[in-house]
């Protein structure tokens, strides 16, 4: 197997939800072992952050990459879900801010546009790290479990902690070799509940919210229609798929219950620790 990047540049533009701003990106093809780079354009010369665990700054409500001279990018999971999600290991992603749109809260977009453009093959063979024991992390009652594996896959398990009566339990599963992520895992959009909108706003997040960008769980009933039964916990693997490329391709098979992006994070340095 070699690496690949995309074909061709294409931008996309949406709303940063939390800022409420317009915000753009543009991904570029890079060339082999450069990895996943984003570039904050809107300063001259250009800022780079490089998708890498050791660059987490901050994991609420979204996850953001900050390099050596402070300049940051936030929302990235979504997009880096898409890239890891579409076999993509090489490109360059242009954002002119801080954060990174939120589309529809899923990455539909980015993974839809990357199946048009099409990915180049390239000449350099892609290589998998592997995990030699089962490692865990715990944060309260929530987890991640890393086993040994000869291919990625993914158990997400999403919780009814707020017991709402008409909310289940959902578990998804996913791997790259018998399941598809543009259609199974890309669709799925972030969720809020309703009781959480105004201490959220009141934090100054989520301030270009809409039901356009994602789900609200109310106490009676979920808007909008869900696209899945079992969206919820799909979106929490696409968040830990996103969360997780900010590591190197890796063979293991990933369990996980109420996870979030500082679980996810937390996770992905102990992860790395025990890869080789």
């Amino acid at each position: 197997m070699y690496q690949k990047t995309i074909r061709n540049r294409f931008t996309l533009d949406g709303i940063a939800i939390h800022s409420g701003k317009l915000s753009n990106i543009t991904l570029h093809s890079a060339q082999p072992n450069t990895g996943i780079i984003f570039r904050r354009v809107d300063v001259d010369p250009y800022e780079i952050i490089e998708a890498k665990i050791g660059n987490v700054s901050n994991t609420e409500r979204c996850t953001q990459l900050k390099n050596m001279h402070g300049y940051t990018v936030s929302m990235v999971e979504h997009t880096l879900s898409a890239v890891r999600g579409m076999g993509i290991d090489n490109v360059i992603i242009d954002v002119n801010g801080e954060e990174l749109p939120i589309f529809d809260g899923s990455s539909s977009d980015i993974a839809v546009k990357i199946s048009e453009v099409g990915y180049l093959q390239q000449e350099v063979k892609k290589t998998y790290l592997h995990l030699q024991q089962k490692i865990r992390v715990e944060h309260g009652d929530s987890f991640l479990e890393a086993r040994p594996s000869s291919m990625t896959s993914y158990c997400v398990s999403f919780k009814n902690e707020h017991k709402i009566a008409y909310l289940s339990d959902q578990t998804s599963n996913f791997n790259f070799i018998e399941n598809n992520y543009l259609t199974d895992i890309a669709p799925a959009r972030t969720f809020c509940f309703e009781e959480e909108i105004m201490y959220l706003k009141s934090k100054g997040l989520i301030q270009g919210a809409s039901l356009e960008h994602g789900i609200v769980i109310g106490e009676k009933k979920i808007y909008p229609n869900l696209r899945f039964h079992d969206e919820l916990s799909r979106h929490k693997l696409l968040d830990l798929i996103g969360d997780l490329a900010l590591n190197p391709p890796f063979h293991a098979r990933i369990i996980g219950s109420g996870t979030s992006h500082y679980l996810n994070t937390l996770f992905a340095r102990e992860l790395l620790n025990n890869l080789i």
